[in-house]
């Protein structure tokens, strides 16, 4: 009777402890029709490519209730293509067999103080970007396209990253890359972000690349209610430096974007533009249009003699 009373007893004890855990299974579905002119290519049916709107992937996310207002939380993410079912490496948007959780894999301890992170995830450098940038960060963004770069690549490994609480929509963010794991040299990644109303303004310094040189940027965007303004300065390492500037409208229930990013060293201009139909609160249809400059290297995968354009038709979900 003793045992019994002790065996219901560590039951209920996990069972309370489950109660304080929950696991979140989430992702995107997004797969379309893209077509350019770059050298040796043809329509195709894309996803996860450099003219659908994002890439397709689906991950796990969980946090535990560890009392005194203390949680710890983890990521597993994966990218996915649905064009053949294959899960491969997200990197540079090419189709690569690689680490499975390549999107985010990490563990975080999150309170009053804010919220540390140590693992593979999107860096500070990425959610400046994404917190001025009209097409939210997508694959075909003009931004990305010209100035990939200065971002240091949209995720770090081994990253230590800390988040501090919100404060009246002032974020602070920072990650640091430890030398032994970065190859030569430790890496710093600062983003400082202010949101509040229809004002978004950040900032970020990176070298996270573990290059010489720093990369910084400075972009800020204004929602006017049926009008969307946005611009950035943009100054990598390295020889590149420009800006970006676009607007978005609403006709309706569509969304219409313009936007250009220019290299004003290299005088090379990139722009896209973009339609979204929602067709409810998580899918919306897309179509987008991306001029790559032929002065530089671009998204587009070619080294343009003339300019490259990309098409893009798709429709997207989100899970």
């Amino acid at each position: 009777m003793k045992k019994t009373l002790i065996a219901l007893a560590a039951v209920a004890a996990t069972g309370a402890a489950f109660a304080q855990s929950s696991v979140t299974l989430y992702g995107v579905a997004d797969i379309g029709l893209q077509d350019t002119n770059a050298p040796g290519t043809k329509v195709q049916l894309n996803s996860s490519k450099t003219m659908n709107n994002g890439s397709s992937r689906w991950g796990l996310r969980g946090t535990e209730d560890l009392g005194g207002g203390l949680k710890a939380g983890f990521n597993f993410e994966a990218q996915v293509w649905l064009d053949d079912g294959a899960v491969k490496e997200s990197t540079a948007l090419k189709p690569k067999q690689g680490n499975y959780f390549d999107r985010a894999a990490y563990m975080t301890l999150s309170g009053g103080f804010g919220e540390l992170s140590l693992g593979r995830r999107l860096n500070p450098a990425l959610y400046t970007a994404a917190a001025w940038e009209l097409t939210g960060a997508a694959n075909y963004s003009a931004g990305l396209s010209q100035f990939g770069a200065g971002l240091a690549g949209a995720r770090t490994s081994d990253m230590i990253m800390y988040t501090s609480p919100n404060m009246n929509g002032f974020v602070v963010q920072f990650g640091h890359r430890l030398k032994g794991d970065n190859g030569t040299k430790a890496s710093n990644d600062l983003s400082l972000r202010y949101a509040q109303g229809p004002l978004s303004v950040a900032f970020n310094y990176n070298n996270n690349a573990g290059n010489p040189g720093n990369n910084k940027h400075l972009g800020a965007s204004y929602d006017f209610g049926g009008f969307k303004l946005a611009g950035a300065w943009i100054d990598p390492a390295g020889a590149a430096k420009g800006f970006a500037i676009g607007g978005t409208v609403k006709v309706g229930t569509v969304s219409l974007t313009a936007d250009f990013a220019r290299d004003t060293n290299a005088d090379d201009t990139d722009f896209v533009l973009e339609a979204k139909y929602p067709l409810s609160k998580r899918t919306f249809a897309y179509a987008a249009y991306l001029q790559d400059g032929k002065k530089k290297p671009g998204a587009l995968g070619a080294t343009p003699a003339k300019n490259i354009n990309g098409f893009g038709l798709g429709i997207r979900h989100n899970f």
